[in-house]
């Protein structure tokens, strides 16, 4: 096993590099941090994983996974786990994975359960909860718009707490292409408005999975060119005084008052 001590590694300088979005895209690989989000990766998607990098506390729990499989192990130092980390403390494990894969392939080959699309969201936490979301919820996956924060940033991922690795997620630049596969494979198109004009939630009855929960931007909500795509814009009713929901609220209320409606 290969011990490297120094922060000016060239090695460690490259990985350090993946916390910025053009790099990701250019190595098509990104950062993981902390143990648990590590061992989801290990335990679910682990042709994902290339390198691990760790410091010396965290060897023997490891080693347990590292029988059957040939990823790179690397051990740190504290002042390298420093670096690395985008925390304010950094428990010194680090992983080096690949991007997902996502194609129209993917879509025509997986499940009939839903989607959820996020439309121009731009917060971190908020991306990531909603990805928390839909994995507890059952969901397909989760698409971002090309004007979406990066959802391998690393506080989404962060955020997303190893969702990632239990069902699809990606960013994708036509948002019109991805909805027109689902609806020729009969996918209801769903949008959401802060308008009363739209459909209440309790008036939709679902018979299947087979639907797409689109989510706006956390200040101008989804599109006019979205909203007008959707076969129904549904709105959550406010029975308070508070003028909206936070998003990633809405989704969770959303997504979980479709999902109880389908024999799952």
């Amino acid at each position: 096993m290969q011990k490297i001590e120094s922060v000016k590694n060239e090695q460690i300088k490259k990985i350090n590099k993946l916390k910025q979005k053009k790099y990701r895209q250019q190595a098509g690989k990104y950062l993981l941090e902390g143990w648990h989000v590590i061992k989801e990766a290990l335990i679910n998607r682990p042709q994902e994983v290339e390198i691990i990098l760790t410091v010396s506390d965290h060897l023997a729990v490891l080693r347990p996974y590292l029988r059957d499989h040939s990823w790179i192990v690397l051990e740190i130092n504290d002042r390298v786990a420093e670096v690395l980390s985008d925390t304010v403390h950094t428990d010194g494990i680090f992983a080096v994975a690949k991007l997902p894969e996502f194609s129209e392939t993917t879509l025509l080959n997986h499940e009939s359960k839903p989607w959820l699309v996020l439309d121009q969201v731009q917060d971190p936490g908020n991306a990531g909860t909603m990805v928390r979301t839909a994995d507890a919820a059952g969901f397909s996956g989760v698409i971002f718009s090309a004007g979406a924060i990066d959802p391998f940033n690393s506080k989404v991922v962060r955020s997303m707490q190893g969702s990632q690795f239990h069902l699809i997620v990606a960013q994708v630049h036509d948002l019109k292409a991805f909805l027109e596969i689902q609806r020729q494979q009969d996918y209801q198109i769903f949008g959401t408005l802060v308008d009363s004009s739209a459909t209440d939630i309790r008036q939709i009855a679902l018979a299947n999975q087979r639907y797409v929960l689109m989510m706006g931007n956390e200040a101008h909500g989804l599109s006019t060119e979205l909203a007008a795509l959707a076969d129904d814009n549904l709105y959550l009713p406010i029975f308070g005084q508070a003028e909206s929901l936070n998003v990633a609220i809405a989704a969770a209320v959303l997504m979980y008052q479709l999902q109880m409606q389908v024999d799952l």
